[in-house]
């Protein structure tokens, strides 16, 4: 009984260890970082996961794309628009 108990705690522990690295919220540390003119995969790296598509257009050469991603309090969040993958501007709203 008590080897079954240690098996499936060690189960739990690794389910909710996986669950915890598949979860991404900005932060303000990440946010602050984001500079204009990097790219979007250098943006990705700073904070740790790929946003929301919110929007996106192709006109007259230009390749807009609105991003969104969750942040790490309640009700946080923040936004990136990238235009031929460099970032032209960003907000957010709560992040700590």
């Amino acid at each position: 009984m008590r080897r079954m108990l240690i098996v499936i705690v060690s189960l739990l522990v690794s389910v909710t260890a996986s669950l915890a690295d598949t979860s991404c919220e900005a932060t303000k540390g990440a946010y602050d970082s984001l500079q204009t003119g990097m790219s979007y995969s250098q943006a990705v790296g700073l904070i740790g996961c790929e946003g929301e598509e919110m929007s996106s257009t192709e006109m007259a050469g230009f390749k807009t794309v609105m991003l969104m991603w969750t942040g790490n309090s309640f009700g946080g969040n923040m936004n990136a628009m990238f235009q031929n993958n460099r970032l032209v501007s960003k907000a957010q709203f709560g992040l700590k």
